[in-house]
C-alpha cells in the first residue's frame, strides 16, 4: 500500500509533519478525516489522496474554495514528491527530505548529456548547502524584500557563546540555501519573470519546511 508524507508549510498547523501516512487519505477540517487541519477556509472534507498503479492521485471533493497543486487550480492530479498543495490558508509539501532528494536525482539522471555537467554541478551545490558548507562570497544584505518594511528584526541579546554559535550556524544554513537558489535563477531577455531549476526550487521549499518545524518547536517545546 503506497504511503504519502505531507509537511505543513503555511497555516495554523505550520510545522506539523504527517509521515508515511497509508492511503487512502482524506484532508479537511472535520473530525473523521485522516488529516484534520485547523483552517476555516477549507471544506469539511476537502480532498482525497488515493493510490492507483503505484501513483498517488489527488481528487478535490468539490470543495468550496478549491485546491491548487503547484499554483494551478485542479480537480484531479497525480502527485509527485516535491509538489505543493494549497487549500484554504494552508500549504502542504509532498514528500520527506529523502523522497524529494530521490526525485531530484532521478530527474538529473534523465537530463541530456550536454546538460549533465550543469546538473551535476547543481547537485553538488545543493549538497554543500545541505551540509552547511556554503561557498557564499558576496554579501546580499542590500537585497531587501517588502515582507518586513522596517528590515529584519534585531538579533536576540545576551546570548551565550554557544547560543551565538548555534544561531550563526542556522543563519549560515539559510543563507547558503538562498544563495544556491539565486545562483540558479535565470531572467530571460525581455521578460520580467525569473526562472529557477527544479533542484534549487525544491531546496528552497525544503528550507521553508524545516523553518516551519523549528518555529513550531519554539512555540511548542516538547515536554520534559
Amino acid at each position: 500500500m503506497p504511503h504519502v508524507t505531507l509537511r505543513v508549510l503555511h497555516g495554523a498547523d505550520r510545522g506539523k509533519i504527517y509521515g508515511a501516512v497509508p492511503t487512502p487519505v482524506t484532508i479537511g477540517r472535520e473530525e473523521g478525516n485522516t488529516i484534520q487541519l485547523n483552517d476555516e477556509r477549507i471544506s469539511r472534507y476537502h480532498l482525497k489522496l488515493q493510490s492507483d498503479n503505484q501513483k498517488i492521485v489527488l481528487t478535490d471533493l468539490d470543495s468550496t474554495n478549491g485546491t491548487k497543486v503547484n499554483g494551478e487550480e485542479i480537480h484531479v492530479r497525480i502527485l509527485r514528491d516535491g509538489d505543493m498543495i494549497a487549500l484554504g490558508r494552508s500549504v502542504l509539501l509532498v514528500g520527506s527530505h529523502s523522497d524529494i532528494d530521490r526525485r531530484i536525482a532521478d530527474m538529473a539522471a534523465r537530463i541530456p548529456a550536454d546538460e549533465g555537467d550543469r546538473a551535476r554541478a547543481m547537485q553538488r551545490r545543493m549538497e554543500r548547502a545541505s551540509l552547511n558548507q556554503s561557498d557564499v562570497i558576496e554579501d546580499l544584505g542590500k537585497a531587501k524584500l517588502p515582507l518586513l518594511p522596517g528590515g529584519p528584526p534585531p538579533l536576540p541579546e545576551g546570548l551565550s557563546p554557544a547560543q551565538s554559535a548555534e544561531l550563526s550556524e542556522l543563519l549560515d544554513y539559510i543563507q547558503a540555501v538562498l544563495r544556491e537558489t539565486a545562483d540558479g535563477a535565470v531572467m530571460r531577455p525581455g521578460h520580467e519573470k525569473v526562472e529557477i531549476d527544479f533542484a534549487p526550487w525544491q531546496g528552497l521549499l525544503d528550507l521553508q519546511a524545516r523553518l516551519a518545524e523549528l518555529l513550531r518547536l519554539v512555540a511548542e517545546p516538547p515536554a520534559d
